[in-house]
């Protein structure tokens, strides 16, 4: 609580500050009290009793004293900010934040009072603004506000998402008070955040030996794991500690959540299935047994477990595993049964939907999968996972230019629209016949947006040139030189934007660079049969004709390894399966 002497020198106030310093507010109370019977209009007494009032935890009386200095001085900022306290300790933070931050207006930036309109901030989520608050503040001269000061940055740091900055800022404290266990817990704690895993297994090793303490010692378990250290003893030691039923189902659940962070599936089972039968009519538990399980590809223990948890009470989550762990193990039908029963338990979320629809594109049971899919656009307009999916079975059932169509759209939905257009950009370049208008305006707009993006801008070249190309039209053969050479410069190692590159100055009769571009095409990619042709045309045209002969042979061998239509669509089809989301619905 702010103090603030008073500018009085009776006898009575003296008292009252003497025994608020010691620890007495209850005398303070007595004094002051009586004192304000005969100068009911001191409001540095009736402040001063205010803040005695909530030394002794008798808020309701000591917010009584500090409207009462507000309303006799409207602009006593420290009233202000002791109310705002009273707020915060009582949990209303909405309440007490606009209190502050006219307390620290009024005070002219008060360093204490802008540090603790930055705690607020903070404990708000509004790290911004606590940055603000605590810009320029010269940190405190007393050790344990200092301690308390960097925590605060550190906290305000975590919230930006600065982890190194708020490690940092941990470690200053740290050093005020280098043996304190909480201290060397936290600044551990924020070390692994801010992924130094080495700093924090030299914090949290020593501690761990000593004492043993299970929390410190997940600590030390995580920075093992991010090192890819032996974690093994570690874990050993924390599977031993005795703890009581309920902290040890909590400790259990943060032991697995650790170790499948960072890929442990099968050590987390032991964990999980230890709180499953600590508490057996959670069905939270037996799902997460049930997953992990699935990951570690322990598939008849998690169709158990999978089970056992459905028992309990059946769901959409619940159905929705069942069906990846059915398709595992190779029972598709059951897998479809599975996803058909959670969308009809949550007929609303688009996840399930599309858990069902990839089960049909799996099999290439695209009439299936089109009208899951159709039913889902109509209940999600907006879902740009629907379209892309709608999408891309088009394509894989063989109607490039309606795959292109939705996938633009999909495109223009999604909140990061690479995704889609990247399969845009695959298909159109598959295409025989001309490239798609649409899809060179969405693939060049966003080109345009993200000049540093290499891909986009071949796309956007390699399809311009080949629309130019059938049509015979060189009035953007510049710009066309632009997209592939900025592609080249982002990609220099991809051989598509050289092979285009080198196509477009055959093109423009540039030969020379032609050939240099070409050359650089086969190097990159020796297996494409279309690259040797075009060498092969190009040292003919530059009287090279051994080499031209020799690229000629290059390409017929090419020729009988090129995959098929179908085989480049079943490729792209499992790369499709395993980068489709399942994630929270996409309303917006």
């Amino acid at each position: 609580m702010l103090q603030m002497k008073s500018a009085q020198s009776s006898e009575p106030l003296a008292e009252a500050e003497s025994a608020l310093a010691h620890g007495d507010p209850a005398s303070a109370i007595q004094a002051l009290s009586a004192y304000l019977q005969s100068h009911p209009k001191d409001t540095s007494a009736m402040l001063m009793l205010g803040q005695a009032y909530a030394s002794a935890g008798q808020d309701a009386q000591a917010e009584e004293e500090f409207q009462a200095v507000l309303k006799a001085a409207p602009g006593n900022y420290i009233a202000l900010a002791a109310l705002a306290e009273l707020d915060a300790r009582a949990g209303q933070l909405e309440k007490a934040e606009p209190l502050m931050a006219r307390a620290a207006k009024l005070s002219h930036g008060n360093p204490q009072i802008r540090t603790e309109w930055a705690v607020i901030l903070a404990r708000l989520h509004k790290y911004k603004e606590a940055q603000s608050a605590l810009a320029g503040l010269p940190p405190p001269t007393d050790p344990a506000q200092l301690i308390e000061f960097h925590r605060l940055k550190a906290s305000v740091a975590l919230g930006l998402g600065s982890n190194a900055a708020a490690a940092s800022e941990m470690e200053k404290a740290l050093a005020l008070q280098p043996d304190d266990p909480r201290l060397i817990t936290a600044t551990a704690m924020a070390q692994i955040q801010a992924g130094h895993w080495q700093r924090a297994q030299s914090l949290s090793e020593p501690l761990f030996s000593r004492t043993q303490d299970p929390g410190i010692g997940l600590v030390l378990l995580e920075a093992q794991l991010g090192m890819h250290s032996d974690f093994r003893p570690t874990l050993d030691s924390l599977r031993s500690a005795k703890l009581s039923p309920p902290d040890e189902l909590a400790f259990r659940q943060r032991l697995a959540e650790i170790l499948i962070a960072h890929g442990e599936y099968g050590e987390s089972i032991t964990e999980l299935r230890r709180a499953a039968e600590l508490d057996p009519q959670r069905p939270d538990l037996l799902f997460n047994l049930a997953l992990a399980q699935f990951r570690a590809g322990r598939l008849d223990e998690a169709l158990a477990s999978a089970e056992s948890c459905k028992a309990l009470g059946d769901g959409a989550e619940i159905e929705d595993l069942l069906g990846d762990i059915e398709e595992a193990r190779g029972d598709n039908l059951a897998a479809a049964r599975s996803y058909q029963t959670a969308v009809a338990l949550a007929p609303n979320q688009e996840k399930y939907r599309l858990s069902l629809a990839v089960e049909f594109i799996r099999h290439k049971n695209f009439d299936a999968a089109r009208l899951v899919l159709k039913q889902a656009g109509e209940l999600f307009p907006k879902s740009w996972r629907i379209q892309l999916a709608q999408g891309m079975v088009e394509y894989f059932a063989g109607s490039d230019v309606e795959a292109s169509r939705i996938l633009v759209h999909a495109a223009e939905l999604a909140p990061e629209p690479e995704v889609a257009l990247n399969y845009v950009g695959d298909i159109q370049m598959d295409r025989a016949s001309a490239p798609d208008p649409a899809a060179i305006a969405q693939l060049c707009g966003y080109a345009d947006h993200h000049p540093a993006n290499g891909r986009m801008q071949y796309y956007c070249g390699a399809l311009q040139f080949r629309r130019d190309y059938a049509s015979g039209d060189k009035s953007q053969a510049d710009e066309i030189l632009r997209r592939l050479l900025a592609a080249v410069r982002l990609l220099p190692k991809d051989a598509p934007p050289h092979c285009e590159l080198g196509r477009t100055y055959r093109w423009m009769d540039r030969w020379q660079e032609a050939l240099r571009e070409s050359e650089t095409c086969v190097r990159l990619d020796p297996d494409s049969a279309q690259s040797h042709y075009h060498l092969a045309q190009i040292y003919q045209h530059l009287g090279q004709k051994e080499r031209s002969l020799q690229e000629m042979k290059l390409y017929e061998a090419a020729s009988k390894l090129l995959a098929d239509e179908n085989a480049r669509r079943d490729q792209t089809m499992k790369t499709f399966l395993l980068t489709i989301q399942k994630g929270t619905p996409d309303q917006n």
